[in-house]
C-alpha cells in the first residue's frame, strides 16, 4: 500500500484501495486552484461501490477527528465531491470520469501518484 505520510491522504488511500476503487490519481492543484492544495480522484464501477467508499471515507476521517465541510453529488451517486479543505476528494462513476475529464481541466497541476 503506497503511504504518502500524511493521515487524510492515506486514510483516503487505505479506503479506496480496500473498496477496488480504480485509477486512483493525487493533482497537486495548488500553484492553479484558489480553493484546494489537492484533489485525489477516483473511478467506481457502480453507484453501491461510489456509496460505500464515501460512507466510509467520511466515517473512518470523522473518527480521526476530520469531519468533511461538505459533500455534493450523494444524491446521484455519479460524481460525488466531498470537501475535506485543503482535500477534494472526487468519486466517479466510469462514464462521468470520462464525460467530465478533470484531470484535463487540470491539466497543467503536478500529478503526484496514478495508481491504476
Amino acid at each position: 500500500m503506497l503511504k504518502i505520510n500524511n493521515l487524510l491522504i492515506d486514510q483516503i488511500i487505505e479506503i479506496a484501495d480496500s473498496k477496488q476503487a480504480s485509477d486512483l490519481i493525487l493533482l497537486d492543484v495548488s500553484q492553479d486552484c484558489d480553493f484546494a492544495d489537492l484533489f485525489i480522484i477516483m473511478s467506481a464501477e457502480t453507484k453501491r461501490q461510489i456509496k460505500s467508499i464515501l460512507d466510509d471515507i467520511m466515517i473512518e476521517l470523522k473518527k480521526n477527528g476530520l469531519d468533511k465541510r461538505r459533500v455534493d453529488g450523494d444524491n446521484t451517486l455519479e460524481w460525488v465531491v466531498i470537501d475535506y479543505g485543503d482535500i477534494i476528494v472526487h468519486i466517479f462513476d466510469e462514464k462521468n470520469r470520462e464525460k467530465y475529464s478533470i484531470e484535463t481541466v487540470w491539466e497543467k497541476s503536478r500529478e503526484i501518484v496514478r495508481i491504476q
